[in-house]
């Protein structure tokens, strides 16, 4: 019995705090916590105050002021609460400065001031509050019994086995969302430039009938996913062939636009870039959040592309040579070979 009773006395002062001193931890945090309230709604009162006081001495400078009794009303009420206070402090300590009476420029300052006063000391007491009752949850926390060492290793550590059958379902799961999908990347060559000493309303209104036009070639190729820059888009197909004929669209689809849509003096000029790949997808991922390498060397494909053409890296294009006019750029994008495509004349 005494060695149980001074193991308790020994985790109780672990705890931090008795009963006794919860309880007094406790009043303290709802005192400091009401007074700052009361506080902060005589802060609030005051300020209420000080501009009714204003603007009814501003009313006072109005001569038709009687023609209308609401505003007399709020005057009349405010020069009977006022005159009193005004009385007492001309009585109490000087009002006069050089022969103007400040009495009321001193009463809307003290009102201000007080505003001031409750306002800080009201924050300070709520936030010592807060204080306090984190400190309580510390408290709380510390109370709680830790288990004995051997016994929380022997429940919690996980064998060599364990982790290697969590790692292998984890990475089947990740597997399952690895899908093989075409990238195709599109930005107007130029487009800073393009809108240099034009009407910005017009050149908004030509970007935003492209964009349509570009809309309207990618769903019309299946696109799954895409994500706009101002000027450009990134978007996901299930096959390279949609991703090399929404490009090819877009191109052939500009001559038209230029012709007959845009009426900013520039053409519309593009770089299309596409590769495929595995990547982590699934549908409920926007494009604008995946990041893969896959996904990067499509926008290196258009970057580094050819004006009004597509660029494509040779893995991805090389099974559809047959269907698809590409040829050899003889250059390399992040290491790999390219093949472009452009317009016969």
């Amino acid at each position: 019995m005494t060695d149980l009773k001074t193991e308790t006395n020994d985790s109780g002062r672990a705890a931090g705090a008795t009963w006794p001193e919860r309880t007094g931890l406790n009043v303290r945090i709802i005192g400091f916590g009401s007074v700052g309230f009361i506080f902060r709604l005589i802060r609030k009162a005051l300020i209420a105050l000080f501009f009714f006081a204003i603007i009814a001495t501003g009313l006072t400078y109005f001569r038709d002021l009687p023609k209308y009794p609401f505003f007399h009303k709020i005057v009349v009420y405010e020069q009977r609460v006022e005159a009193p206070i005004l009385g007492v402090m001309r009585r109490s300590w000087p009002t006069n400065f050089r022969g103007s009476d400040i009495s009321r420029l001193m009463l809307f300052s003290a009102i201000y001031l007080l505003a001031i006063l409750f306002g800080v000391v009201g924050a300070g007491l709520t936030q010592q509050a807060a204080h306090l009752r984190g400190w309580r949850e510390t408290l709380k926390e510390a109370h709680h019994p830790i288990p004995a060492s051997g016994s929380s290793q022997s429940e919690v550590k996980m064998t060599r086995k364990d982790l290697l059958e969590i790692y292998a379902k984890t990475k089947k799961s990740l597997e399952e969302h690895k899908v093989h999908m075409a990238f195709l990347s599109i930005d107007v060559v130029n487009s800073t430039g393009m809108k240099a000493g034009e009407e910005p309303g017009i050149a908004e209104r030509d970007f935003r009938h492209y964009k349509r036009m570009v809309v309207k070639v990618l769903t019309e190729n299946k696109a799954v996913k895409s994500a706009w820059t101002p000027d450009g888009v990134m978007a996901g197909f299930r096959s390279v062939r949609e991703a090399v004929l929404a490009a090819q669209g877009v191109v052939a689809g500009l001559k038209q636009f230029n012709r007959e849509v845009k009426a900013i003096k520039c053409d519309f000029a593009i770089r299309a870039g596409v590769n495929a790949g595995e990547v982590f997808c699934d549908d409920a991922t926007p494009m604008a959040e995946m990041t893969d390498m896959v996904i990067d060397i499509a926008g290196h494909m258009q970057k580094y592309g050819c004006v009004n053409g597509v660029t494509v890296s040779k893995r991805a294009i090389e099974p559809l040579l047959g269907e698809f006019r590409f040829t050899d750029a003889a250059r390399l994008v992040d290491g790999l070979p390219v093949y472009e495509w452009k317009p016969e004349a």
